[in-house]
């Protein structure tokens, strides 16, 4: 009898705890407020996108353009852009269901993403030439806008993209587990959103940026989840991971000069995975590196580098990120005017 009743009394502490926790984690969430984004918004594909540009705009200089993750918020770029922005014009932006941009029914996939970015630059008044810095699946889209609207796009920058032919490098095994990984991730995404709306993932601190510490931006994080959630916007990219490989495919075709740029972290793809699609991180890291190699060669011009101590993750607030993006300039400039010598002579 008094071990039912130890038993009977731990129990209802518990549950006491866990209704208090819960009670302490849902008035942070609904206390969390909404911050203004910096920037513009604009009337795209009935939502509003959201672009904030820095830097001094100059004709003679290229306009660049930061793609975002296929998971990630303009917010995690601000860093590069205020470095990028010290020496041109830069502009971060949202794609729908993204940072402050609020979702609308248009699938996540490369074309979609690239038919969004060409309404926002023509809406924005936004002309060429463009250097077009994709991180992740972001550089997916810039090869397919690139491929599509190649008399804008001066110059690619890619930062430690994903690459189509991926199950075709790594072999069927590789595509079935990863494949099997995003189902499993897919059917239990609701428990992620539940511990959102009940505000666990913010009082745990689980938004916080690993890389990013500063209370500022954690705040701006902490916002966005609490009153645009990202979550349509991934799952449709999750679910649509095959049709932006497709469409990466067809626009993996020679860019004859274009001044282009791969970029590759030296460290790991997934936090702290050992694995991904059962190939171990180290050998999945060369396999990758190698298809930037290859990414990097659809141009004369194009070149790949591996920047060491960055990860998927932390790349983008590396400073030599931004070095290499510059990097572009002069080469778009040369050829610039020797296009327009010959014209003058021809």
């Amino acid at each position: 009898m008094k071990v039912k009743r130890i038993l009977k009394y731990s129990g209802i502490s518990v549950a006491v705890l866990m209704v208090g926790f819960l009670a302490v984690a849902q008035i942070a969430y609904q206390s969390i407020a909404e911050i203004v984004p910096p920037g513009t918004m604009y009337s795209i594909n009935d939502t509003e996108i959201h672009m904030y540009c820095t830097g001094s705009n100059n004709d003679e200089k290229p306009t660049i353009i930061i793609i975002s993750g296929g998971s990630t918020a303009s917010l995690e770029y601000f860093y590069l852009q205020e470095k990028l922005s010290q020496t041109i014009r830069t502009c971060t932006y949202d794609t729908a269901g993204m940072g402050w941009s609020p979702a609308n029914d248009i699938p996540y996939t490369a074309k979609n993403m690239s038919d969004e970015l060409y309404q926002l630059l023509q809406t924005a008044q936004i002309d060429g030439p463009l250097i077009l810095a994709g991180h992740d699946v972001g550089g997916i889209t810039g090869l397919v806008y690139s491929a599509e609207h190649n008399e804008q796009v001066g110059g690619l920058a890619i930062i430690d993209p994903s690459h189509y032919d991926q199950p075709g490098y790594f072999g069927e095994e590789f595509k079935e587990k990863f494949d099997k990984r995003i189902q499993e991730s897919l059917a239990n995404f609701w428990l992620v959103e539940l511990g959102n709306n009940l505000g666990i993932m913010h009082l745990l601190g689980i938004w916080n940026h690993p890389e990013q510490t500063m209370q500022e931006y954690n705040e701006m994080r902490s916002s966005l989840y609490r009153w645009n959630p990202p979550f349509s916007a991934i799952k449709s990219m999750a679910s649509n991971i095959d049709l932006i490989s497709e469409q990466g495919k067809e626009a993996h075709h020679d860019r004859g000069d274009l001044p282009m740029i791969v970029i590759s972290a030296a460290g790991p793809i997934a936090g702290d995975s050992r694995e991904i699609g059962g190939i171990p991180i180290t050998e999945y890291r060369k396999g990758l590196d190698e298809l930037h190699k290859d990414l990097a060669g659809l141009s004369s011009n194009g070149k790949h580098v591996i920047v060491n101590g960055t990860s998927h993750t932390n790349i983008v607030y590396n400073d030599e990120i931004a070095e290499h993006i510059l990097d572009l300039v002069p080469l778009i400039e040369d050829i610039q005017n020797e296009r327009s010598t010959h014209a003058r002579f021809n």
